[in-house]
């Protein structure tokens, strides 16, 4: 598996608030995708599930270079595990 780099890592800035970081989907019998958000107090995993359209939140990290990499780690292990729930 590739290394997980920060926003800051890659860019050179933050990763922005407001801003998405896409940790792929899948189209099983529930088929999602896992999102890391970034809100102004935190990372958040989010799990958007197509069948429902809902959006369920599943972690957040703090807001910072380490919680970024935390958080997409994260959602990436939620994604290949099929987590869809808290």
């Amino acid at each position: 598996m590739a290394e997980i780099k920060s926003n800051r890592q890659l860019w050179e800035i933050d990763f922005p608030v407001g801003g998405e970081w896409d940790a792929g989907c899948t189209h099983t019998a529930q088929p999602g995708r896992w999102t890391v958000r970034r809100d102004p107090d935190h990372f958040v995993i989010v799990f958007h599930a197509f069948d429902s359209g809902q959006d369920i939140q599943l972690e957040t990290f703090d807001p910072t270079e380490e919680g970024e990499i935390s958080a997409k780690a994260t959602a990436i292990a939620a994604r290949d595990v099929g987590r869809r729930s808290p």
